[in-house]
């Protein structure tokens, strides 16, 4: 029986160990040269005399926070945009010494590490920035902060009705500096879309108004990645530019993909060959029946990696600069996909989920229409355990 025990622990040592190896099989390398150039391309669209606000929140969309904010901030980029404190905090440890604006409204309980780390919040209502107001006061700081209005966008901001009275009223508390006036766009995906027309005219008119009741502010801004190409007079003082800045464009146009250029690769490797015998089923729930004997690869990837559920039965990949089909449902940690090259396929050849193979290229936005969501999903949905590599060549 001992000798058992010892048999088992090693099957169970052996099967942890090609667990890792699997999930070391599958990796992004992300092009720190191209993105430079993206948002040189940004700065060229927008023109010199606007400031750019690069929004690295949610990891980077899923490309390393820290690894790229700090080729933003070598590139000279104006500041940065994340989501909260915790995320502003890390790239103050890691050196980050650009301003950094936290764009959700933070806790209560985070203004003493808001005002530590020097942080930006922007702010949503009057009560907030009275606390923030108290506790600078307290500590002898003084905070910069930007007012978000709500023009229509429906979640944070203070209503656009009360925007003067509530803006004028933040501006009078002590030792806070305000520095930015903001708002947001829901559709700036559509052209010439009448309600962001509104906005922009809704928004030119507030700041108008703040002008003329000598409220003093730096820079205004509203213009996301979308806003940026499809709305030039929302361009105004600043833009916030995200998911542009990593090559993935949020709306279709063929000037904007001249000028910038994906920065993501997601590459695998198979991991096994096998024929499946005509009539076999393959995957959870049975969804794929073999209408012939077919050779199929088994490829490490799997929802939990970010490969979605969605793509049963219709996602692909490349092997070999070919376009091979999922065949059945994706599990949690791999896919089956039919080999449709004529080429001998062995374990250990790359798989190319994300990323050019030959003449061939599976984008991000087409991953995002075949699994019926949208680029920003994909990118932050790519699992801790995929690694991440960072490389600067070409572009």
């Amino acid at each position: 029986m001992e000798e058992l025990g010892k048999d088992e622990n090693g099957l169970e040592e052996e099967l942890n160990s090609s667990l890792i190896r699997e999930c070391e099989m599958s990796k992004v390398i992300i092009n720190l040269t191209k993105y430079k150039k993206n948002l040189s391309a940004v700065k060229r669209i927008v023109g010199k005399d606007r400031k750019v606000i690069a929004v690295v929140k949610a990891n980077a969309y899923g490309h390393g926070l820290v690894q790229l904010a700090k080729v933003a901030e070598s590139d000279g980029v104006d500041m940065f945009g994340v989501a909260n404190v915790e995320e502003g905090v890390k790239l103050r440890d890691s050196g980050i010494k650009k301003p950094i604006l936290i764009l959700l409204q933070p806790n209560e309980d985070e203004i003493g590490e808001l005002i530590q780390y020097n942080l930006t919040p922007l702010i949503s209502e009057f009560d907030f920035a009275r606390k923030l107001s108290e506790e600078a006061t307290k500590l002898r700081k003084i905070v910069k902060v930007h007012c978000k209005v709500d023009t229509g966008m429906g979640r944070q901001g203070i209503h656009i009705d009360y925007a003067p009275k509530e803006i004028r009223n933040i501006v009078h508390l002590p030792s806070i500096d305000l520095e930015g006036v903001a708002t947001h766009f829901p559709c700036a995906e559509i052209e010439n879309d009448g309600f962001t027309e509104n906005q922009i005219s809704i928004f030119s008119k507030l700041l108008e108004d703040l002008g003329k009741a000598g409220i003093p502010y730096e820079l205004a801004h509203c213009a996301n990645s979308a806003g940026i190409i499809n709305y030039p007079s929302s361009y105004f003082d600043a833009v916030r530019p995200g998911i542009i800045t990593y090559g993935v464009l949020p709306v279709n146009n063929s000037k904007a993909r001249e000028l910038v250029s994906p920065i993501l690769r997601w590459e695998s490797k198979i991991i096994q060959v096998k024929t499946i015998p005509k009539g076999f089923t393959i995957g959870y729930g049975r969804t794929f029946e073999a209408p012939y004997d077919m050779n199929v690869a088994i490829v490490p990837v799997g929802y939990a990696d970010g490969f979605k559920l969605s793509l049963s039965n219709k996602g692909e990949v490349l092997i070999g600069g070919v376009r091979c089909p999922v065949r059945g449902n994706v599990s949690m940690d791999q896919i089956v996909v039919e080999l449709k090259t004529n080429k001998l396929v062995k374990s250990g050849d790359p798989v190319v989920i994300i990323g050019k193979d030959g003449d061939d290229e599976i984008t991000v936005e087409e991953m995002a229409q075949k699994a019926g969501t949208i680029p920003y999903d994909i990118l932050t949905g790519i699992g801790a355990r995929v690694k991440r590599e960072y490389e600067e060549t070409g572009g």
